[in-house]
């Protein structure tokens, strides 16, 4: 066998694909392709890496399809993309980023911070349920806050403040000055 025919053996391996559906519904995620050559197959399971997933948007997705052991009836998917579908650009060395279609992210910048972008709302779960939401009108919390330094309204301390009209007795002091 030649170096060519390896070659040519290794690229027949590997198919470039559309996505034209897409099945979410089960524990696999399953997608309905067109290869290159105007094949059709349908119920390819697609493999991610282990806590990762994706719904990609149909219009304009591709992906590559391995044929296992050049075995044209054992196929897997790569995970789709779509490349026009508003990816984020413009990283620097060493960030990642998490998005959506409508341009949400968590980017990860380089050991320096974490930036959350989301359109409407930030939810916080833990279990399951609802522990802070964050919108643009605020920050809700459902529960207990606890400080260990100070906290501040404006200019005052909740540790240093001090109340003017202070009466002994059971007298109502006035609000904080400062």
């Amino acid at each position: 066998m030649t170096v060519l025919d390896i070659y040519h053996t290794i690229r027949s391996q590997i198919l470039r694909a559309v996505v034209k559906a897409l099945d979410d519904s089960g524990p696999e995620q399953r997608v309905a392709l067109k290869t290159h050559a105007g094949q059709e197959r349908t119920a390819i399971p697609v493999h991610y890496p282990f806590g990762f997933g994706a719904h990609v948007p149909l219009d304009g997705a591709v992906t590559h399809v391995l044929q296992n052991g050049s075995d044209p009836s054992d196929l897997v998917a790569m995970p789709p993309s779509n490349p026009g579908a508003a990816r984020l650009g413009g990283l620097q060395e060493g960030e990642s980023v998490l998005y959506d279609s409508v341009g949400q992210r968590v980017l990860l910048k380089s050991g320096q911070m974490v930036e959350i972008d989301a359109t409407q709302a930030v939810n916080v779960k833990i279990a399951g349920k609802p522990v802070m939401t964050v919108t643009e009108a605020g920050v809700q919390i459902n529960g207990i806050v606890q400080a260990s330094g100070d906290v501040t309204a404006g200019s005052i301390s909740l540790q240093h403040h001090v109340h003017g009209g202070v009466q002994v007795g059971g007298g109502t002091s006035k609000g904080p000055t400062s």
